[in-house]
Order: C-alpha cells, then sequence, then structure tokens
C-alpha cells in the first residue's frame, strides 16, 4: 500500500512542478487559455514524464510537514523555469511601451491578455508577434525539454539553491531592459532623429508650430519604421531566444 501511496505522491510532485511551470511560461501561462486546459494540460504533461521520473527518484516522506515542503519546492523549480524564459516576451512589452510614449500611443491601450495589464498597443502588437515567432522557433518545444532535463538537474526533494543560480537569476531578470532596448532601436532612433529635425526646423523656420505638426509626423515616421524594422526585429528576437534559452539551461543545472 505505501508503495502505490508514494509514487502517487511523486506523480502529484511531477504534476505541481509542470503546472507552476505552465502558470509563468509564456504561451502556456496566458490568461485568455482557461485555468481548466491549462490543468489537463499539466496532468496530461506529468503522467507522459512520470515513468521516468518515477524510476530514478528514492523514496519520499509522505508525513504532511514533509509532503508540503517538497511541494513548495517543485513550485519553486517550474516557476524559474517558466519565468526564466518569460522575461524575453516582458522586455518586448516593455519596449513597446517605450515606443507608444514616444510615439503618443500612450493614452490608447489594450488589454494584455498575458498579464491582464493596460499595454499600449505597440507592445501588444510586438508580444504577439513574438508569440508567432516563439511557435515557428518551437519554443514551445523547448519548454517542455527544459520540463524533463530539471529532473536531471534538481530531482524530486533536490532543490539546493547555490549563489550562482541566484546570480543568473538576476542577470536574467536584468535583461528586461536589455531586450528592450535592443528590440527597440531602430525605432527609438528613428524617433529621436526626428526630434532633432523638429528642433532644426523650429529654429530656422519659428512661424511653424512644431509640437502641432510634429506628432503626426512622429506617429508616421514610428509606424513606418515599425513595418520596416519586422525583419530586424524577428533576427534580433530568434538571436535572443537562443541566448534566454542556454541561460534557462545553465540556471537549471545550477539549482
Amino acid at each position: 500500500m505505501d508503495f502505490y501511496a508514494e509514487k502517487f505522491v511523486i506523480f502529484l510532485l511531477v504534476f505541481i512542478r509542470t503546472l507552476s511551470m505552465f502558470a509563468t511560461a509564456p504561451l502556456f501561462g496566458n490568461q485568455a487559455i482557461p485555468a481548466q486546459l491549462k490543468i489537463w494540460a499539466g496532468a496530461f504533461f506529468a503522467y507522459a514524464i512520470f515513468p521516468l521520473i518515477a524510476a530514478g527518484t528514492p523514496s519520499v516522506p509522505l508525513d504532511l510537514g514533509s509532503l508540503v515542503l517538497l511541494a513548495l519546492q517543485e513550485v519553486v523549480v517550474g516557476s524559474a523555469i517558466g519565468f526564466s524564459l518569460g522575461i524575453i516576451f516582458y522586455g518586448i512589452t516593455y519596449a513597446g511601451d517605450l515606443l507608444g510614449i514616444d510615439m503618443g500611443f500612450s493614452i490608447s491601450s489594450v488589454i494584455d491578455p498575458q498579464n491582464g495589464l493596460n499595454v499600449p498597443v505597440i507592445g501588444q502588437f510586438q508580444y504577439m508577434v513574438a508569440i508567432f515567432i516563439f511557435l515557428i522557433l518551437n519554443g514551445h518545444l523547448f519548454l517542455l525539454q527544459a520540463l524533463k532535463m530539471s529532473y536531471s538537474a534538481v530531482p524530486v526533494s533536490g532543490l539546493k539553491i547555490s549563489g550562482r543560480a541566484v546570480d543568473t537569476f538576476v542577470h536574467l531578470t536584468g535583461m528586461v531592459f536589455v531586450t528592450a532596448i535592443k528590440v527597440g532601436a531602430p525605432i527609438l532612433i528613428s524617433l529621436f532623429l526626428s526630434d532633432v529635425l523638429m528642433g532644426i526646423i523650429s529654429r530656422m523656420v519659428p512661424q511653424i508650430n512644431v509640437f502641432f505638426v510634429g506628432m503626426p509626423v512622429k506617429i508616421g515616421i514610428g509606424l513606418f519604421t515599425l513595418m520596416a524594422s519586422l525583419p530586424f526585429f524577428v533576427y534580433v528576437f530568434g538571436k535572443l531566444l537562443d541566448v534566454f534559452e542556454g541561460d534557462v539551461v545553465e540556471l537549471i543545472r545550477l539549482m
């Protein structure tokens, strides 16, 4: 009887790690996806990898206090995996926020289905494009591979957070701003040059109301540059995704 109870506890721990990753990962953690679907998807993937995990997992304690501690460890591991890869999308949304403010789109905003917050339309557009690229580049498959890999580095009841793991996680968090600058660089530069041009025109022709003329000009330049720089956006996102995938693997190994 204890044998079956122990295997059931291991399955629950695998399910908790899988569900925690789904709750924080890009695409899977989208609030537009019903919670029931996430639970069933987590149960399905947990059941799929359970035989591999159970074969190499030593006996686990069955008392309540130990089970709560093990469940919290699984939540930490799963959430760290999902959140670490989701940082790239936070950076892209932040880039859209910067561009929206500079272009004058900060007033008009839509609901972000990922976080349930109001974000500028530029940020939401870039986020949706990034999701499509993420799927095309098999990022969703990498998440499942990272989940499977995590049990080789951090088995059930084997979480030991090291200082290097904390440093890696802090480094990943700081990449939000780096990602935003890299993604939004072409548009930010074009908008900055347009501001410089408007300043020169206001000096040369003081009769022109630069504030009245400058806003539609900046919107037009921003939208044109946004469309023209889409190939650059795809290229940069692909490179950043490779970097983040490597950092997530490194974070898993250091746990």
